[in-house]
């Protein structure tokens, strides 16, 4: 499968982390300088940016990058990853089984994090115990994903300007511009980043290249008065009697946890 890594230029200890995973694996891929947010470039950052901190848009744009190199290809999806991954077992084997991949969806996620996610209760498909699961609600983390070339058109089109996270604009299933917009799981994942790796792992490193403090906008949704309380009460009501019998929250498993 065609592949890109996003690695900054003077990261060449992680480049090498990297290749020492790939390399035994067979997986060529192709290297996206990464754009640097902590540097003195002049990446088109606005100062009074309301939503991202500098790295944050810069981590969008390495991402834009890859779409952009993506489609110059004639690849009908691609594989993205980030420079601080590491890889299960099962890793290939995933990735070489086109069915995880032959869907309706727009994106197939590999990685996991360490919180509970919301997933439909059937799996589209299974392969040797891993699961393809819809994914039904919000959840982060663009380290290593699949995605198709229809939906990375859309977003250069429709989202090529940064205004919110990358992970929140193409992991977001109720993105209203685009229907159906459906994001795949795969259960357990065959990668994590290594920041949520158990801390006596080897391959276990907390730093991240983007800046810490940043802040995420609330919007106060408190139903006011009492028709629009016993709306909100029912609708609560209906939409949980709706995840119970169709849904599942669950914290997704890392495959390669107990190297």
């Amino acid at each position: 499968m065609l592949t890109f890594l996003i690695n900054l230029d003077h990261r060449t200890d992680r480049m090498a982390f990297m290749q020492a995973q790939l390399g035994p694996m067979g997986l060529g891929f192709n290297r996206i300088s990464a754009v640097n947010g902590l540097g003195e470039d002049d990446i088109g950052y606005p100062a009074d940016h309301p939503r991202l901190t500098k790295g944050e848009f810069a981590c969008y744009l390495s991402h834009i990058n890859c779409w952009r190199a993506f489609l110059a290809t004639d690849a009908e999806r691609c594989l993205i990853m980030e420079d601080d991954v590491a890889f299960g077992p099962d890793f290939m084997a995933c990735l070489e089984h086109s069915a995880f991949f032959d869907h309706d969806g727009c994106i197939t996620r590999l990685e996991c994090r360490p919180y509970p996610t919301v997933l439909r209760k059937r799996s589209r498909h299974m392969f040797n115990g891993t699961r393809l699961r819809q994914q039904m609600a919000y959840d982060g983390g663009t380290a290593a994903y699949v995605i198709g070339r229809d939906y990375a058109a859309y977003l250069l089109k429709h989202h090529s300007t940064p205004k919110i996270p990358v992970d929140d604009q193409i992991l977001n299933p109720y993105e209203i511009d685009l229907r159906p917009h459906k994001i795949f799981q795969l259960d357990p994942a065959p990668a994590t980043q290594r920041i949520f790796l158990n801390k006596a792992s080897p391959s276990f490193n907390p730093e991240s290249d983007l800046e810490a403090g940043r802040q995420y906008p609330t919007k106060n949704t408190k139903p006011r008065g009492i028709v629009n309380l016993i709306t909100s009460f029912l609708t609560t009501r209906a939409k949980n009697a709706r995840r119970n019998l169709f849904y599942v929250s669950k914290t997704v498993p890392f495959s390669g946890e107990n190297r």
